[in-house]
Parts: C-alpha cells; structure tokens; sequence
C-alpha cells in the first residue's frame, strides 16, 4: 500500500459529505465542498470540470472504533445561537403557508431556506435548519438530504398533489397569466431533460427549460415545469395545456408563442391572448405597410416611474385584433441611439439605413383574440408581462438558480416546486418590507444579525442594535420571543 494510500475499509467508515486523508499511521476526516468551474482549453471550447476543496478536520476514524469526532465538534442538541432575524422575515410569509395547508411544510422549510440563502443543496439543508430559528417553528419537519431526496422524488414521480396545489392557485388567479420559458444550464450528462439548446453557443453547456405561469397582476408564479434543454417554448406550453385547466384567461405571452398551434390553445374555454407580431410574416408586412398613426388617438401611459405618449392605429383579421404602438419616449432613445452607433462608424449604421429603420423605432405590433378591451388597456395588459422577467431576475441574481449539476428527472421537477414556493415567499416579504423602503435582500442583510441565544433553557434575543430593531419593528418581527426548550 502507497505511502499516502488509505484503505477502503476505512473511506466507508467516513461520515457522509467527508473526505478521508493520511498521515503517518493515522487516517482524519475532513469536510468536502464541490463546485462546477468553466475550463477553456486550448480549441477555445468550454467544459464543465469538479473541482473540490477540502475543509475543516472533523475528527479521525481508525479500524477499531470507527470515526471519532473532535472534541470541538458540536452536536445537533448542543447548539445555543440561532440565526433569528432573516429567517423571522421570511416566516411572515403566512399566505404562502396557509395555502400549502401543511401538506408541504418539508417543501415550505425548503423555500424559506432558499429565500434566505439562495440556492441551496439538499446535502446542505440540514445544518443550516439546525442553526436557524426554522428549527424552533418546525421541530418535526425532517430536511436531511434523504428526506428531501424522497420527497422531491415523489413530487416529480407522483406529482398528483403538487398539480393539484398549482391547479388550485391558477383557479384562484387574476386570470391574467403570463407564460415564459428560462433556460438554467445543466452540466450533469445524466440528466434525462439536459440536452443543447437555442442557447448552446452562449452557455457552452447542455441546458435544461424551465417554464412558469405567471399572474402578472399579484406577482405571483402559478406553476412550472422542467422540459428537456432542446424543447421550444412554443411546443412546452401544449403539454401545460394537457396538464392544467385555464378558463377565462387572458394570456400575454412574447413572440416564441405566435403559432396557429398555441394561439388556437390560447382562445379556448373563454380564453384570449395578447402575443407580438413576428417580423418577416406576411402578417406582419401587411400590417406594418398600414400604419400610419393618427395623432388624435392617443393616451398616456405610466407606471412605475416611466411615462409616455403612445399613439395607436388598429386593424381588423379574420376574427383577431392587430394593434400598431409607437412609444414616444422609446422612439426617441431609439433613435438616438442608432445616430450614436453611426458617429461612431459602427457597422450597419448609416443615413440611409436610419430611414428604412425610423418607422421601426419605438414600435409594437400586437395580435389579440381580446374582443372587448380597449387599445389602451390591450397595451397596458402586454406590459405588465414584464413581471416574469422580473420573477426571473429574481431566480437568477438572487436565488442564484442559474447552473443545475442534477442527474434525476422527477428529482429535478420536485426541485422546479420548491423554487416556485420560493419565488411565492419572495413576493410576500417584498411586499412586506415596501413601507421600509428597503429591498427584500437589504433587509434580510439587515436583520441577519439578530440571534437567538439559549439561556437556562430559553432563546432570548441578541444583537438587537438600534438599525435592527428598528426593522424588525416596521416589518412585524418579535424581539421578545423567549421561547422555552430542555437546558
């Protein structure tokens, strides 16, 4: 055996999550984390490689006793600080737990965990519950990675109850619903739905889509599915047609939905749809060699700190809508931009191509089945699917869901679940900190720093300066909770 070799019957002896190292004659345990990283080689591809850091030493393992942990090593009923302040914030999310009705309090803990610290993997739920104030309000919830491995296995295989919840939210809508797909890469090849996509080239990875229902008058997601990375959005929403009921909904989708296949989806049961017009149809030139706005027909439109005055002009088809926009105040940046471009001789810019393109600047060409709402409402309806995006901002750049290294397919769909519960909890806790003027993610920062600290058998507060309490009163967070438990 080699110098630095460590026998097999000691590797099985080391605790889950663990590295085994020797040294001499002895053999320690050490804590392991994993990270995918992109490696350029030397064609100018990528490739996705593990690489995995080695942390603390938890203790040693010999042949005779098995591991020993540390001394210093804190066991699971020693620990007398918890994080109190974020996760209290989180927890005022009780819409979002009366509606789960208890029935997902595994998938609840796991969102607000999500919520708090992004991303998280189901390995790594578990200690963190343990040192958080979740473990005080769900004692007998149970997030060890095989418990949660379990559960979102059965959400993916026998996904009758989720269904069943989203069902119930989408009934429950505005029945303003807006659908998008979202690309996550995937570097695990033996994901099931990990295939290259349409953004192959940007992510140099294989991809799985995601696709979410969206009330873009609540903010709130109603539901999502994984679909494999080669599938277009316009082909993943017949399956959600198959797999969920819509009645009197109107959709606003983005142009990867104009097919005679979806819009035909989209105009059943009561249903309509608000969808862009796609450049270089023969609907689309017909319609665009029209347009010439009549200035007298106008209205304002503004929300959220942009205004402007849009002009309009509509036009009849065979039993939908055509509606021509041109946004002022974006024609103008519009156009200022591309005079930009051509000062500084960028290619493609010129006097004559700013002429074919001025008609262009500032415009929305829009098809709507919607018989009874007015031009104005029908655009403001179409703006407000900016919402989505914002949803998926938010998965990106603050749950950090970009990247996936999972190999199960009913696993990856329970996963989809808990961040739609996330996304839920989100909105709750933005909409409470809204009269703080400080964002969600601020204030989270903020009230990170309130403990609880355990005392003769009861969690008292700690670390309740002056900025902090003064949060945690705007937003409804106790700093007296005193709640008692075994010394």
């Amino acid at each position: 055996m080699g110098k630095y070799s460590v026998p097999p019957e000691i590797r099985a002896m080391r605790p889950e999550g663990t590295q085994v190292k020797r040294q001499g004659d002895h053999f320690y345990a050490y804590e392991t984390s994993s990270t995918k990283k992109k490696v350029e080689l030397s064609d100018g591809s990528f490739v996705w490689k593990t690489v995995t850091k080695s942390g603390k030493c938890l203790g040693s393992i010999t042949m005779k006793d098995g591991f020993i942990p540390n001394n210093n090593m804190v066991s699971d009923d020693s620990i007398t600080v918890l994080e109190y302040g974020n996760y209290a914030l989180a927890l005022k999310s009780e819409e979002t737990l009366r509606l789960l009705k208890g029935s997902f309090n595994q998938i609840y803990v796991a969102a607000v965990i999500t919520v708090v610290n992004g991303f998280t993997y189901m390995k790594d739920m578990k200690e963190i519950f343990d040192e958080s104030f979740l473990s005080l309000e769900f004692p007998d919830v149970h997030v060890g990675e095989t418990a949660l491995s379990t559960l979102y296995e059965n959400l993916g295989r026998r996904g009758g109850r989720a269904a069943k919840f989203q069902q119930s939210l989408i009934d429950a809508s505005s029945k303003r619903i807006a659908f998008d797909g979202h690309v996550i890469a995937c570097t695990s090849e033996k994901n099931d739905l990990s295939e290259f996509g349409y953004k192959a080239a940007k992510l140099n990875s294989p991809q799985i889509n995601w696709m979410t229902a969206y009330d873009v008058e609540s903010g709130m997601p109603l539901a999502n599915e994984m679909f494999s990375g080669s599938h277009p959005d316009k082909t993943s929403i017949q399956q959600f047609f198959e797999r969920f009921s819509f009645k009197d909904t109107l959709f606003i989708v983005d142009r990867g939905f104009n097919t005679d296949t979806d819009k035909k989806l989209m105009s059943g049961n009561g249903n309509a749809y608000i969808v862009p017009m796609i450049h270089g149809r023969k609907d689309y030139g017909r319609i665009h060699e029209k347009i010439k706005f009549d200035k007298r027909k106008n209205f304002i439109y503004d929300k959220d700190g942009y205004s402007s005055l849009i002009y309009y002009q509509e036009f009849k088809g065979d039993g939908v809508r055509y509606l021509a926009y041109v946004d002022t105040t974006r024609q103008s940046a519009e156009r200022k931009t591309y005079v930009k471009n051509m000062q500084e001789g960028k290619k493609g810019y010129s006097e004559e191509g700013m002429m074919e393109s001025e008609k262009d600047f500032g415009l929305f060409l829009l098809e709507t089945s919607d018989t009874n709402k007015n031009a104005r409402e029908i655009f403001c309806d179409y703006k407000s699917r900016w919402g989505i995006e914002t949803f998926y901002n938010y998965v990106d750049n603050i749950v950090d869901f970009n990247a996936l290294y999972q190999q199960d397919y009913c696993k990856t769909q329970g996963l989809s679940f808990v961040i739609q519960i996330a996304g839920m909890v989100f909105k709750e806790v933005k909409e409470i900190v809204e009269s703080t003027k400080s964002s969600a993610k601020s204030s989270m920062r903020i009230l990170k720093g309130l403990k609880l600290s355990k005392e003769k058998g009861v969690w008292k507060m700690k670390n309740a300066t002056k900025e902090k309490r003064s949060l945690a009163e705007k937003t409804g967070i106790t700093l007296t909770p005193n709640i008692t438990s075994p010394a």
